[in-house]
């Protein structure tokens, strides 16, 4: 297991340096396709190694222990934040990163870091599993997808130059963070990994290096560099508490006083990880960066890191004054970023909304605690992983042939691109068509959180329940430009052979992995994440889901209901085309309606975005304003009341 483990983290590095100096395209494609494979057939060999599901700890190969390694490690980063920021006159991010190395020197230098367990470095169960294979899987397939889809966005932005030698690099080293983060037990080594991933982000949101995409990357280093020092100061507390520094010792079970202000600190890391409010908006202005960043980093892995920690941390702070408030900051992250989306037109953006109130769930989930809601937490890490990665993908594609991310440009998409449209309604399917393991994982919630005495559980009933109809709204006017279809000269219909065979594969293989992951989530729940909930909360009397075969068909039925649904409507050969009618008065050939008083009025179809009824920036700083102030709550109450 361990062997494993190295070979994860080592690897992808051993890709990603030759790739750096790699400037032919066929060389590139070919180190990036059999790096990738290696990858995703490891992971799986570790899954498979894995066996019976107990949680099994090791330490680095040869018994090496971290020793100043970890120290170098940070002193790495810092300087890297510190000439890069210094480069552009930005002054906050070297101050965080210069805090965090000093305090990582005092601990070192004092002797107050005490020596660690070679043999728990590292650990390894059932929820390390998931993420492992999601990061070796759909990390590949994205890895694979870029070789297509770079390619033509450097045509659209030619000023990238050969930035591609910088862009894969980056992402290998990004899965290989992504390893260590997910396995590693040890904290001072978990934020080696964890502070690696944010400064992967950082490089890839600015890759254009134009003011605007440069102002972004800042704002997520300087957000994610907060979240780190809050990591590194639970680490500063957690040092003089015996077995403080081992992740599962520290979370085995309810926190005492003497460790809620390190939890407290811990969890404000992992809400900023996962771009929760106030921090959300690092992740919406990483939407500016190359699809395939916004799906591996901003999408399937590195925003899974925050609920990935949350999750671990979710038995220690469950009960308390530090869990509900967690509880309440995803959970109304939730609700305002579903009303925003609602009123967006740039449908990247509305993945992005998407993304970050699926993330507000499983925070939610986590900060109740308990063992039907880890099971939610889970399934909807690996469904929303698999199902939002194809649809970034897949929206990128469309981005770059019809240069637009706006959502009424994507008008007859399916008569213009049917296969793209298939698979697009795939990933559809699997974020909000019932009974798909996103929508049963809300019902499951919901049911949960019925269950949660006092006015907290219905208040969380009512934001989920309100929530839930929001994501209905934005991800039916989606829907419905997906399945538009008219009559398309041969040039339209030619736009879609110029996809690359790298960006139809990755594609195709996410959408086979949401078919597959609904046949199987029976035995994904029996033989996975009821086990480890029931693990993670022996005492739980929660009920996890059974299903059996006939319910398991009809998911896969209803997942295939869509795309079939769009074959079907595209192979008709002929469409009816009429005048518009409104009010009973024909329209003129310029779409003009006669109205009182001899005037006109334009008529135009498109799709319903609140205008006039819905302040997307006020409800967002609403959300701002009203989750700070849960933060400032979460703080106080660990840190000052410890409750």
């Amino acid at each position: 297991m361990s062997n494993l483990v190295s070979f994860l983290v080592v690897f992808p590095l051993l890709v990603g340096v030759p790739l750096a100096f790699v400037t032919r395209g066929k060389v590139r494609n070919a180190l990036v396709v059999a790096g990738g494979a290696v990858i995703a057939l490891a992971s799986l060999a570790t899954a498979i190694a894995f066996g019976n599901g107990s949680a099994v700890f090791f330490g680095l190969p040869g018994d090496l222990e971290p020793g100043l390694a970890v120290v170098a490690a940070e002193a790495a980063i810092a300087l890297v934040v510190i000439v890069v920021s210094l480069q552009h006159g930005r002054r906050l991010a070297p101050v965080l990163a210069t805090a965090q190395l000093a305090i990582a020197v005092w601990l070192e230098v004092t002797g107050r870091m005490p020596a660690a367990d070679p043999a728990r470095l590292f650990g390894f169960d059932r929820l390390s599993m998931v993420m492992v294979l999601i990061v070796g899987i759909i990390g590949t397939l994205i890895c694979i997808h870029a070789l297509g889809y770079m390619r033509d966005y450097q045509r659209t932005y030619p000023q990238t130059g050969g930035r591609r030698q910088a862009f894969f690099p980056l992402l290998f080293l990004f899965l290989s963070s992504m390893f260590g983060l997910v396995t590693a037990n040890h904290l001072p080594l978990l934020l080696v990994f964890w502070e690696v991933t944010t400064l992967c982000s950082f490089l890839l949101i600015g890759y254009t290096r134009t003011g605007e995409t440069i102002g972004y990357a800042f704002r997520a280093l300087n957000m994610n560099l907060f979240g780190g020092l809050g990591f590194s100061l639970a680490i500063v507390l957690l040092a003089a508490q015996p077995d403080g520094l081992d992740l599962a010792r520290l979370t085995a079970g309810p926190a005492g006083a003497a460790l809620l202000p390190a939890i407290a600190l811990l969890a404000l890391a992992g809400l900023t990880k996962s771009a929760q409010l106030p921090f959300s908006s690092w992740l919406l202005g990483a939407m500016y960066a190359p699809s395939p960043t916004s799906a591996l980093l901003h999408s399937s892995t590195m925003v899974k890191a925050g609920v990935f920690l949350l999750l671990r941390l979710s038995p220690a702070m469950a009960g308390s004054a530090v869990g509900n408030l967690v509880a309440f900051t995803g959970l109304l992250t939730f609700l305002f970023v579903s009303f925003v989306a609602t009123t967006e037109q740039n449908t990247k953006m509305v993945l992005a909304y998407s993304t970050i109130g699926s993330l507000g769930l499983i925070v939610g989930s986590a900060g109740v605690g308990g063992a039907e809601l880890a099971w939610v937490a889970v399934m909807l890490i690996i469904f929303h992983a698999v199902a939002k990665s194809l649809l970034f993908l897949v929206v990128g594609t469309l981005e770059n042939r019809l240069y637009t991310k706006d959502m009424e440009h994507f008008d007859a998409l399916l008569s213009r691109m049917p296969r793209l449209s298939v698979l697009a309604l795939a990933g559809i399917a699997g974020m909000f068509i019932a009974p798909f393991g996103i929508v049963l994982a809300k019902w499951s919630a919901i049911r949960a959180f019925l269950e949660v005495p006092g006015w907290q559980g219905a208040a969380f009933v009512v934001i989920l329940a309100f929530g839930s109809a929001l994501t209905i709204f934005y991800w039916g006017k989606l829907l419905i430009k997906v399945l538009s279809t008219q009559a398309v000269d041969a040039y339209h219909r030619s736009v879609e052979d110029r996809v690359t065979g790298f960006e139809w594969f990755a594609e195709l293989s996410h959408a086979v992995l949401v078919v597959i992951l609904a046949a199987s989530l029976g035995l994904l729940s029996e033989s996975i994440v009821g086990p480890y909930a029931r693990g993670l909360f022996p005492g739980g009397t929660g009920a996890l889901l059974h299903l059996d075969p006939a319910v398991v068909s009809f998911m896969v039925l209803a997942v295939l209901f869509l795309p079939a649904l769009a074959l079907w409507s595209w192979r008709k050969s002929a469409y009816d085309v009429n005048d518009f009618y409104a009010s009973g008065r024909t329209t003129n050939g310029e779409h003009a309606i006669a109205a009182a008083l001899g005037g006109t009025r334009a008529v135009t179809l498109r799709n319903y975005y609140l205008v006039g009824v819905v302040n997307g920036e006020a409800v967002f700083r609403a959300g701002i304003v009203v989750c700070g102030a849960l933060l400032t709550g979460m703080i106080v109450a660990g840190v000052v009341l410890r409750a």
